[in-house]
């Protein structure tokens, strides 16, 4: 992202995306390194997480008629929203809201303490670093452990970090690291191992990135299924 600080000729590369309409002397000050805080206008219309009676009445106070995939059940959580650029929604001034049952969502708490890079990368590819409610499909099941493949684009690097040591308590979140083949996988296990972690590897191929809150969930999915998670609060 640019922020012209004088008048320029346009470049065919740069989309403008806005103008800077108070500030512009703290652009113009500011050193490398430095944070500037940004107020955006209007204010971003972000549905996902929310239930969808609340979603409902965040969409009617901005004008915006929302349509739900099931309008007999409120506490159903919203998933996907289409458009989903806030322009968008007030432009058509309509919005189609996918919802999810609560069973569905499950909480989690990622350890950004131990594990920075392989979280910060676990919210990328889930769309948790866009939203408060992130998703991942479940594509195995066995015995105590259940494996999740979230879509990890080519290029992305999962190096070792945080890997266990003698114990891996129970309802640990793991993500397989790069020195396995199944690298990027997310797993969890319902009870604890000294041999394996979460995805099944060895401990040596496994980066803990966190633990599942909502341990009572697990039993009920189903492989196919797509599972949504949304970051719970200590």
């Amino acid at each position: 992202m640019y922020i012209y600080r004088t008048d320029l000729p346009g470049n065919p590369e740069h989309s403008v995306a806005g103008q800077v309409v108070h500030g512009i002397e703290l652009v113009k000050l500011a050193r490398e390194g430095e944070t500037l805080c940004i107020a955006v206008t209007p204010p971003r219309m972000d549905l996902i997480g929310m239930t969808a009676g609340d979603a409902m009445k965040v969409a009617a106070g901005r004008g915006v008629a929302a349509v739900l995939d099931d309008p007999k059940d409120p506490a159903r959580f919203v998933v996907d929203q289409d458009p989903g650029t806030t322009l968008e929604m007030l432009a058509n001034k309509t919005v189609s809201l996918a919802t999810a049952p609560e069973g569905k969502v499950i909480g989690i708490r990622l350890d950004d303490n131990l594990a920075p890079a392989s979280c910060a990368l676990f919210r990328q590819v889930t769309g948790l670093a866009r939203h408060p409610l992130g998703k991942m499909p479940l594509f195995f099941r066995f015995e105590n452990v259940l494996l999740f493949r979230p879509p990890l684009r080519q290029g992305m690097k999962i190096l070792p970090e945080n890997t266990p040591g003698e114990e891996v308590p129970a309802f640990s979140l793991g993500m397989t690291n790069d020195s396995r083949k199944g690298t990027g996988t997310v797993g969890v296990r319902s009870a604890p191992n000294r041999e394996f972690g979460p995805t099944a590897e060895p401990f040596e191929g496994t980066n803990l990135i966190g633990v599942v809150v909502d341990t009572g969930k697990l039993n009920a999915l189903k492989e196919k299924e797509m599972i949504y998670v949304r970051e719970v609060i200590p």
